[in-house]
């Protein structure tokens, strides 16, 4: 093809390529006098005003010097990278952490996942964010009560994982990877709940009165979490679009409501304690592998997977 000749051409032709250097370095990026960014926040650079071309031409080069016939400014450096001996782990420090802690709900590749994380990719929302201010969102998380909340699902703080604040940076690099300045913004509409009577996202509710974990669920867990599985204000956290139950094992799931969990526990995002079995001593394992299966029946009923 065309750009495969070109490609192998230019990778070849060393004058050619340090006239695009040149053309490059013509950019001017906002430099003071000691060579430091100035930048109208502290400690951050909006390279979509700023500095966004400058990664275009440097990969738009890199990629002619290693032949890479990628178009997409993202790939174009991941690739070119890799054939320059730039190892993996530099490219996508965060990818790492993402998949651990943000995958399940968002998607593996930031597509998003139906009734739970938005789309991530060319997300016009990540793109109209500082660094600062993205860094900020993953620090605290979005609770349901949240106006800018419009999915009706829980974005716990640090990925519910305690994830420090440097690995939380590395997880904003990585949104970034996923932005093409050239792309069209993903649509979120599927993700956007209709409004409730309080303005809120109204949220899944489910009921399968002939399950036989139904009547234990309502027993033992309804009074915080709603008798569909809802979530209740100020108490129990949504189970129908819960990114936690789906990325835990039905073993795990029972140890967990076996244990309960507590107030100051740092994974707690409402400050409620959980009581072990619901409160209800007398309950049996059989008893809460029932419970478990109920809530993996109304999830797959209100998100359809």
């Amino acid at each position: 093809t065309l750009r495969t000749w070109l490609n192998r051409t230019a990778s070849k032709n060393s004058s050619f390529l340090m006239m695009m250097a040149g053309n490059a370095l013509q950019v001017s990026p906002p430099l003071g006098r000691i060579r430091d960014f100035v930048v109208e926040d502290d400690g951050s650079i909006d390279l979509k005003k700023s500095g966004a071309r400058l990664f275009v031409d440097v990969a738009r080069i890199l990629a002619l010097r290693t032949e890479v016939a990628s178009s997409s400014t993202v790939q174009r450096l991941r690739e070119a990278g890799l054939k320059l001996g730039v190892q993996p782990e530099e490219i996508s420090s965060g990818e790492a952490t993402f998949q651990q802690s943000c995958a399940l709900c968002h998607g593996t590749n930031g597509e998003g996942v139906a009734l739970l994380g938005k789309p991530l990719r060319n997300s016009a929302f990540v793109q109209s964010q500082s660094d600062a201010e993205l860094h900020g969102l993953l620090i605290d998380g979005r609770p349901i009560s949240d106006p800018q909340n419009t999915s009706g699902v829980l974005m716990p703080p640090r990925g519910a994982q305690g994830i420090d604040d440097d690995a939380l940076m590395d997880v904003v690099a990585y949104l970034r990877s996923m932005q093409d300045p050239g792309a069209p913004h993903v649509s979120v509409s599927a993700w956007e709940r209709a409004p409730g009577e309080d303005g809120g996202p109204k949220l899944a509710a489910v009921e399968l009165t002939d399950h036989a974990g139904y009547e234990l669920f309502v027993a033992s867990c309804a009074a915080c979490h709603g008798q569909g599985g809802e979530g209740m204000d100020e108490l129990g956290l949504p189970l129908t679009t819960s990114g936690f139950v789906r990325g835990k094992s039905d073993k795990e799931m029972v140890t967990f409501i076996k244990t309960g969990r507590s107030s100051w526990d740092e994974n707690n995002t409402t400050g409620l304690d959980m009581p072990p079995k619901g409160g209800n001593p007398a309950i049996t394992d059989d008893q809460l592998q029932l419970i478990v299966e109920y809530i993996r029946a109304i999830q797959e009923e209100a998100m359809g997977s």
